[in-house]
């Protein structure tokens, strides 16, 4: 497979318009496409139903125009969802994507990519981390925030969840007491399948938390069928302040969540079922699942992540954004598409407290609430040195 598309048309220079905000780049073609893989240590041990990670895989890129001007992405591989590493992002830019875009204007850049993710859709980490820099580009060359190039935007802070491993029960307490005390209100726990276990930790986790705060349970698939799931239910104390249980079934049965939903009245939102607009329309033509989790791990781009919201809303459907470990890059592409969401859950997971280093600049405060970034672009970068 060589570059996709038709060769890019020889560089001039950049034109520009003066406007209110500014030189307003009308032209900015790409001259240079850096990228650097990296693993990232989780700060503490994560353990979850697939095996325990002690990183978190990712890939970095910054791409420079001729404007000047330059744009930062971050891509997350998930392998038990997509089977990515960090040496397969790295090479499917550096082979694939790198030539395809670069001499381009920034939007042809951009339809070369989408070509590139429909001709080879199992590298969405990858593109991610290319799509999120030239959406960065094009902010900045509009003077605007990528939440605008999104959709229109019903918010301009997000609610944010505590997430909180598979532990034992007094880790799990202590970090449940940790996020309460920092005011968190909005909370999720891991489960490992191990029903028992399970059960323990969420009871404990249930205790410490205020009268106002919530639980959402993710069991990656571990309770595998309706009546292992159901068991784990009905050992709650209480499934008043459960949110919902994400995705505590075979990602190839979806009709279990709706049989757990309908006999326990817990809502059930969907996350391994899920890549692509068509599973979300099977899944809300049926009435499945109450809602989904939106990851740019798994679909490829952020445009593509708001379509799939879209899909969602058509249905009823609530989302969840979710990063998937990502440091506050990911997350600040997390924030610009939650501020476009009218169907949104109770809160966004944005896990770059996860992380034992948050490589990106500025890196976010870990809050109850963070504003969604306004400069122009997706508002946060990456140094230099990353890719020295």
């Amino acid at each position: 497979m060589g570059p996709i598309g038709s060769q890019p048309e020889p560089l001039g220079p950049p034109r520009t318009l003066m406007c209110s905000h500014g030189a307003l780049v009308l032209t900015m073609r790409i001259t240079t496409v850096d990228v650097v893989g990296r693993a990232i240590p989780f700060d503490g041990a994560f353990p979850m139903s697939y095996e325990d990670h002690a990183a978190s895989d990712h890939v970095f890129v910054r791409i420079g125009t001729d404007a000047g001007r330059v744009g930062y992405g971050e891509g997350t591989a998930l392998p038990w969802f997509t089977g990515e590493t960090t040496a397969g992002m790295v090479e499917v830019i550096e082979r694939w994507i790198t030539p395809s875009v670069e001499g381009r204007p920034v939007h042809e850049a951009m339809a070369a990519l989408a070509a590139f993710d429909e001709s080879f859709p199992n590298a969405p980490g990858a593109t991610t981390a290319v799509d999120l820099a030239l959406l960065d580009l094009e902010g900045k060359r509009l003077g605007t925030p990528v939440a605008d190039l999104l959709g229109p935007t019903v918010r301009d802070s997000v609610p944010l969840v505590f997430v909180i491993p598979a532990l034992n029960p007094a880790d799990a307490v202590e970090r449940a007491a940790a996020g309460v005390e920092s005011g968190f209100r909005r909370f999720k726990i891991k489960a490992d399948g191990d029903v028992g276990g399970d059960v323990e930790r969420i009871n404990a986790v249930l205790d410490v938390l205020p009268d106002d705060g919530t639980l959402r349970v993710d069991a990656n698939t571990g309770w595998r069928d309706v009546a292992t799931a159901r068991r784990a239910v009905a050992g709650l104390d209480s499934t008043e302040r459960i949110e919902y249980l994400e995705q505590p079934t075979a990602a190839d049965r979806p009709e279990a969540m709706r049989d757990l939903w309908t006999e326990t009245g817990v809502r059930v939102f969907a996350d391994e079922s899920v890549h692509g607009p068509g599973d979300l329309e099977r899944l809300g033509e049926r009435g499945l699942v109450a809602g989904c989790h939106l990851k740019l791990a798994k679909t490829g781009s952020l445009r593509g992540l708001r379509h799939l919201a879209t899909v969602a809303r058509r249905h009823g459907l609530s989302t969840s954004p979710v990063s998937a470990f990502g440091t506050s890059l990911e997350a600040a592409a997390n924030l610009h598409l939650a501020a476009t969401l009218t169907g949104m859950s109770a809160g966004c997971e944005l896990c770059m407290n996860l992380v034992a280093e948050d490589v990106a600049e500025p890196a976010f405060d870990f809050e109850p609430v963070v504003d969604v970034p306004t400069d122009p672009g997706l508002g946060v970068g990456l140094p230099d040195s990353l890719f020295e």
